[in-house]
């Protein structure tokens, strides 16, 4: 009976390490990694649509949508490092781990930034020069701690991230945890990063309004993919990176949320004035309105002119910079305790049966439904059975109509 215990264990583990989404380097033979490199495509359409000059995009949230290209390349060296030098998946390796998954926080705090500032029209800020600064030293720290974690610092394969700055001293919570269980500052970067991406989608929102152009709530509905996708790198987490499906639900999610980020991109540029000749690299490119209006002036915008905005929103109208990361680090540090230290005392947690599976399955969906849920709240159109058409007519956009009117 043992040994076929031990059987079961050696082969649960065997299809864990095969099954690693966080390490992407090893994974072009599996489902996994066959959805993540299918997931690039899109996403790279998604920076380009996003980017197209008449749809008046904030610099910094074009920034922060490419930055994001950064925290997956990272993970590359992070991968290889923990399979090479460990022989274990990057998610069981804390330091690596919290290193590679922290660029993804620094991608959604410039988002936030930069869609605050776009919806104020507030130029200056909008153009994120602080922010991008942050972003590029923030990357140098990360690339540091994987060129010299090992040889100088002599971490170890469960070496918690940043030392485990602010885990509980050993004997106040009297249950052993899992040697992979993740430390206190690694669920902080995880928190962060889903209560980041659900104000961003908010924001996103609120831009629809303010630009006078509805498409950019159908932005916010292709975010929801890549929400159920950090539920399930959350939940993968909560089970100590034993219910190996997990990440494929979320290399899934990765894949389809691209897609979906992609098309609503693409409906929001065409309705901006794009067209296919835009990809024509010789076609004479028309100017941008906010180009139109200034002439060579323009060229220090990046794209961006608040005059287009339809209903820029008063500084008064928002909650304030302070407040509001006081209330993203509030709900990051409750979550991250009662998440580290809550569920050492709910057994299910640490088992792979079928059980895991299903309380896994509702971990893992029933935020985004609530999300959705909520969206559709706010969406008189779609009660009232008004679908959106994925074609959108050209000129449909503000943007347009200003060309035409010109």
């Amino acid at each position: 009976g043992l040994q076929a215990v031990e059987a079961a264990q050696a082969a649960l583990a065997g299809l864990e390490a095969s099954s690693s989404l966080l390490a992407f380097a090893d994974q072009g033979s599996n489902i996994n990694g066959m959805l993540f490199m299918a997931s690039l495509p899109p996403y790279l359409a998604f920076i380009y649509f996003l980017g197209y000059r008449g749809n008046n995009t904030p610099p910094l949230v074009k920034f922060s949508f490419s930055f994001l290209l950064v925290f997956v390349a990272a993970t590359i060296p992070a991968g290889l490092l923990s399979k090479t030098t460990y022989s274990a998946i990057l998610a069981d390796s804390d330091w690596l781990h919290g290193a590679a998954e922290s660029l993804l926080a620094c991608t959604n705090i410039c988002l936030v930034a930069g869609l605050r500032a776009g919806l104020c029209g507030d130029t200056q800020a909008a153009k994120g020069g602080l922010p991008k600064a942050i972003a590029g030293a923030w990357t140098v720290l990360v690339l540091l701690t994987l060129a010299t974690g090992i040889t100088l610092f002599n971490s170890e394969v469960h070496t918690p991230f940043l030392g485990g700055l602010g885990g509980l001293p050993a004997g106040i919570v009297d249950v052993a945890e899992p040697i992979n269980a993740l430390s206190v500052p690694t669920w902080m970067v995880h928190w962060s990063t889903v209560f980041e991406w659900l104000l961003a989608m908010s924001l996103v929102w609120k831009w629809a309004d303010v630009t006078g152009n509805p498409r950019w709530k159908g932005l916010t509905w292709a975010m929801v993919p890549s929400h159920i996708s950090s539920c399930a790198a959350l939940t993968f987490h909560i089970f100590y990176n034993q219910v190996p499906w997990i990440l494929t639900a979320q290399a899934f999610c990765t894949a389809l949320g691209n897609l979906t980020l992609a098309i609503a991109a693409g409906r929001i540029a065409v309705s901006n004035g794009w067209t296919p000749s835009e990809l024509n690299p010789f076609a004479e490119k028309p100017a941008a309105p906010s180009q139109e209006a200034k002439g060579a002036e323009a060229e220090d915008d990046e794209g961006f002119d608040p005059a287009l905005l339809a209903k820029p929103l008063q500084p008064s109208e928002m909650t304030s910079g302070p407040l509001l990361v006081a209330e993203i680090v509030l709900l990051t540090v409750v979550f991250t305790y009662l998440t580290k230290y809550g569920e050492l005392f709910i057994n299910l947690f640490q088992t792979t049966g079928v059980e895991a599976s299903v309380a896994a399955g509702l971990f893992v969906f029933i935020p985004p439904v609530v999300v959705a849920f909520a969206c559709w709240g706010d969406s008189s159109d779609l009660k009232s059975g008004a679908w959106p058409s994925f074609l959108v007519p050209l000129g449909a956009g503000p943007a347009a109509g200003r060309q035409e009117k010109r």
